[in-house]
């Protein structure tokens, strides 16, 4: 039998995927476009750190959710689709890794580059 497909957010670090977490469509928070992961990165960064985790990373990454590349998967109710979104490091084999560990079937995923979950530069400010 096959796995439920799955919505959800990741990270990635040194091109490749540092940490995922998901939950069955079924489960996911449907809003009136999509069906989406109930937990965000920043929520998700504070349990991370708790759970040891982010030992994984060197010292001066472990302060912000947005300190390396992540991503998110969601589906479209309109399209019928999952979107895989994430920043422009994200290259090919996370992709198919991806797939595989979130159940997606690759002829109903879109794969979307995303500004927004690229890292900061050092040098932003707001």
């Amino acid at each position: 039998m096959d796995e439920e497909a799955r919505v959800g957010i990741f990270w990635s670090y040194d091109n490749k995927l540092f940490h995922h977490e998901s939950s069955p469509l079924s489960e996911g928070v449907k809003t009136r476009v999509s069906i989406d992961y109930e937990v965000g990165h920043y929520a998700a960064w504070f349990i991370m750190d708790k759970r040891g985790i982010l030992k994984k990373l060197p010292q001066s990454l472990r302060a912000e959710y947005d300190a390396i590349p992540r991503g998110r998967v969601v589906y479209l109710h309109k399209k019928e689709k999952f979107v895989v979104y994430h920043g422009d490091e994200f290259d090919n084999e996370q992709y198919e890794i991806l797939l595989e560990l979130f159940h997606l079937p690759p002829d109903k995923t879109i794969d979307r580059i995303d500004m927004h979950y690229n890292p900061l530069p050092e040098d932003f400010t707001f």
